[in-house]
């Protein structure tokens, strides 16, 4: 009767360590397809700010924190390649791929980024851009900007 209880004890933290599982990206380079066909058809991207511009932060020196979301939606197996860029900077940050089923769904990357905070700055201003080179798609996120205390 112990063993069964422990077991149905342990079913459900199963269950749930399963469905929060992290997403895995498939290696680069490989599509789920013959070469150079891509199967996976994005249908909507996305970029949500974690943080809202208005809090305040230390500007000493020490970079900020700031934090997004990538939403990608897609349709039909394969995998779809991103990469991340910060502000206006052309510097690839975070490049990964994303496998994705036969059937639609959404996948989420969380980006965090280290902003530049100098010392006596009036405010911190950040975005990033996530982009899908093999689906010719680049979205933008909302600037952020953080004043600094004084």
């Amino acid at each position: 009767m112990r063993h069964r209880h422990l077991i149905l004890l342990a079913a459900p933290l199963l269950a749930s360590s399963v469905a929060l599982a992290p997403a895995h990206g498939a290696p680069a380079g490989t599509t789920g397809t013959s070469e150079g066909q891509q199967a996976v058809k994005v249908t909507k991207v996305e970029v949500v700010t974690l943080l809202k511009s208005g809090e305040t932060v230390k500007c000493n020196g020490t970079p900020v924190a700031m934090a997004f979301d990538g939403k990608i939606t897609a349709a039909g197996p394969g995998t779809v390649r991103y990469h991340w860029t910060v502000n206006t900077s052309r510097a690839r940050v975070s490049p990964g791929s994303l496998a994705f089923g036969a059937g639609a769904s959404t996948k989420v990357l969380l980006q965090v980024v280290d902003i530049p905070a100098p010392k006596n700055a009036k405010a911190v201003t950040g975005y990033v851009t996530l982009h899908l080179p093999d689906q010719k798609k680049s979205v933008r996120s909302q600037q952020v900007t953080f004043p600094c205390k004084k």
